[in-house]
């Protein structure tokens, strides 16, 4: 059995998981290899399919393998015939992870995040939105990175707080060019597409800090920040709670979806919730983030004033 740190939690692990931060805690979280038999009967298009209880869930991906998570402490891991070990590995510290999360009552934002001025910056969006990629940048400025994708909030203490994750960033391959990096010398995260992990051994944090800001990226022609009100936050979190993608399948009663529904209204009004509106090109991602630090440094008049001369 391996042993590792990850999210607050003490991990024992049959499998290899070298992404993850080597050390021994208290065995919070199991995982192993077993059979799942239970299988979801509804698949999507690219033969995923999920089905859950209140304490159970099973995350299935064709030519993957089944995930069964069991109360927030174990999960079981199926593989499928001749899958490699980095695919397997992706979807145990992505899908399994963030059901394992949810179990454990954390508030699981689609997000990437670092850490800065002892709080935490959080950029939430959906895939190739640049989350991952704005985090490396700001890490390249010296901000530890805190997490990445899967940003778990613990909302139980009266402050939002996050959960380190682990040091590892997923890139694609002109993002890491335009940190001076070359993607060569990174490892492919999947044989079917390009994107690449880049280790944050360096520069990461492993401590639980305080949410301070969450930014909802979207496209634009110029680098924007706008203010949001929290019934407009709350609208706009709600997407990029990490089991929205799961609809009612992973909240199976009306009384589980309200709860999440009122943890979700308790984020929006606990934590500043901008819309950062950015161009998809890569040359402009300087001034983006010259625009946030201004933005968290107090200084919003001056990040309007970047805004509105861009």
């Amino acid at each position: 059995m391996y042993s590792y740190i990850a999210y607050g939690l003490g991990i024992r692990s049959a499998l290899p998981l070298p992404e993850l931060t080597v050390g021994e805690a208290a065995q919070d979280v199991v995982l192993r290899l077993g059979k799942v038999d239970r299988l979801p009967s509804d698949l999507d298009d690219e033969g995923g399919g999920l089905w859950a209880t209140a304490d159970e869930a099973c995350r299935y991906l064709a030519g993957v393998g089944a995930f069964l998570v069991r109360g927030g402490r174990e999960i079981v891991v199926d593989p499928a015939p001749g899958v490699e070990a980095r695919v397997l590995r992706l979807s145990i510290l992505g899908p399994a992870f963030g059901l394992l999360l949810h179990q454990r009552g954390r508030f699981v934002l689609h997000a990437s995040a670092v850490a800065s001025g002892g709080s935490v910056l959080a950029f939430a969006g959906g895939s190739g939105w640049g989350k991952s990629t704005l985090a490396a940048a700001l890490h390249a400025r010296g901000c530890p990175i805190v997490a990445d994708d899967l940003t778990a909030i613990d909302m139980d203490t009266g402050c939002p707080t996050v959960f380190p994750g682990f040091p590892q960033l997923k890139l694609w391959p002109e993002a890491v060019v335009s940190l001076g990096e070359t993607p060569e010398t990174m490892p492919r995260l999947h044989p079917r597409f390009d994107k690449r992990a880049r280790r944050a051994v360096r520069g990461f944090s492993h401590r639980l800090l305080p949410l301070k800001r969450i930014y909802l990226l979207t496209a634009g022609p110029a680098p924007r920040i706008e203010t949001l009100r929290p019934y407009e936050a709350l609208i706009g979190l709600v997407p990029h709670w990490y089991g929205f993608r799961f609809g009612d399948r992973l909240l199976p009663s009306g009384e589980a979806s309200a709860s999440q529904f009122r943890r979700c209204a308790l984020l929006a009004n606990g934590v500043t919730v901008r819309r950062l509106i950015r161009p998809r090109h890569l040359p402009g991602l300087g001034a983006l983030l010259d625009l946030v630090e201004d933005d968290c440094a107090g200084d919003l008049e001056q990040a309007l004033h970047r805004t509105s001369s861009a």
